[in-house]
């Protein structure tokens, strides 16, 4: 039986996902070297997919993030924003096909420049703050891993604890700085 999480949930956790990716790149906060949502990247990805090209750009950016946080985090059991469970990381990805099967235009942010700006694209976009990070930033060396505390399994399947989760891992990417990525985690206990 899936447990169920609501769609606006899912697809707040995509949007956080699409931003903190489209920071990341070169023209960016040059964390990881994708150029799939950069002006070159759309431009080699308009002709092979003319209609669907920053579809395509998403799923390569996350993707991206992804693979930098496996590769960081190694084999510690941890939860991320690009690593929240096999299950649930489908159902996030599953919202980017619904939005182009309903052909609802998907919208890049222009490059970030700083981890401010970026702080302020999450204030506008998704009311978040850095709150509540302090005592980890200083536990921070930058181009490491931030663990934000320790989680069971089963309790990340609740909507209230989930939206949390999610949004303490996105604000903590703004401990980062230009080409030196902080990968905020949760420890994922037993």
């Amino acid at each position: 039986m899936q447990k169920y999480v609501p769609l606006t949930t899912l697809r707040q956790i995509l949007d956080l996902r699409l931003l903190i990716a489209r920071a990341g790149e070169q023209d960016s906060l040059a964390w990881w070297a994708s150029h799939a949502l950069t002006g070159q990247g759309q431009w080699a990805l308009e002709r092979l997919y003319p209609r669907y090209a920053p579809d395509a750009g998403a799923r390569l950016a996350i993707e991206a993030a992804a693979i930098i946080r496996a590769r960081a985090i190694g084999h510690r059991p941890a939860v991320t924003l690009f690593g929240l469970g096999a299950d649930l990381d489908a159902r996030v990805m599953r919202q980017l096909d619904l939005r182009r099967m309903d052909d609802e235009p998907l919208t890049m942010p222009q490059p970030i420049r700083s981890p401010d700006e970026l702080q302020a694209l999450l204030g506008q976009t998704a009311n978040l703050t850095d709150d509540g990070l302090e005592g980890v930033k200083s536990h921070v060396a930058n181009g490491h891993l931030v663990e934000l505390g320790a989680i069971a399994e089963a309790r990340i399947w609740s909507d209230d604890k989930l939206q949390t989760i999610v949004r303490r891992l996105t604000a903590a990417y703004t401990l980062s700085e230009f080409g030196h990525l902080v990968v905020p985690y949760y420890r994922l206990e037993d």
